[in-house]
C-alpha cells in the first residue's frame, strides 16, 4: 500500500507547518511556566516505579495541586505526571554536576509516593514551591485526597 500524497503535493506550505508547530511548542512551554505555583527543574525516579517519569534525570515543569505533584516532562511538554505524594524531604544540596540541565539548580528534595521515590532538583528561589508539604487537616494529621475514597 502507498502512503499518500505528500503535503507539498497537497499545496501545504511545509514551512507554514514548521512555524505553527514551533509556535506551539513556545506557547505551551509559556502557558506551563506561568501556572499558579509552578517551577522549572528536573526530576527522577529513585526507587519504585511512576508512570511518566524515568530514573534518569528529565528537565520539566513541576507544581502542586493540593497533594498531587504534576510534573511535565520536556522537551515537548505533552506528557504530564500525577503523583499523589504521602511525605516531602527537608531539601539537600546539589552535588556538583549531578543534574546537568536545566543550569542553576541548587537543591534536591525527595518526594515520597505510594509506589515511589522521587528526586526534584529546583533553583534556589524555588525551593519553597516544590518543598510544598501535602495538606494537614485542622486536628494536625497529615492527609491524602486519597484517604477520602
Amino acid at each position: 500500500m502507498m502512503p499518500g500524497p505528500p503535503l507539498a503535493v497537497l499545496g501545504v506550505c511545509l514551512t507554514a507547518v514548521v512555524a505553527l508547530a514551533a509556535a506551539a511548542g513556545l506557547g505551551r512551554r509559556r502557558w506551563l511556566a506561568r501556572r499558579p505555583g509552578a517551577f522549572r527543574g528536573a526530576a527522577r525516579v529513585v526507587e519504585g516505579r511512576a508512570d511518566g517519569l524515568h530514573a534518569r534525570w528529565r528537565s520539566g515543569y513541576g507544581r502542586w495541586v493540593q497533594d498531587v505533584f504534576v510534573w511535565t516532562s520536556a522537551p515537548l511538554l505533552l506528557r504530564t505526571a500525577l503523583l499523589p505524594v504521602d511525605a516531602v524531604s527537608a531539601p539537600r544540596p546539589l552535588a556538583p554536576k549531578e543534574v546537568r540541565r536545566p543550569r542553576h539548580l541548587t537543591a534536591v528534595t525527595a518526594l515520597t509516593a505510594p509506589r515511589a521515590l522521587l528526586e526534584v532538583a529546583v533553583r534556589a528561589q524555588d525551593e519553597p514551591l516544590a518543598c510544598r508539604r501535602p495538606a494537614a487537616d485542622p486536628t494536625g494529621i497529615t492527609r491524602s485526597p486519597r484517604d477520602h475514597l
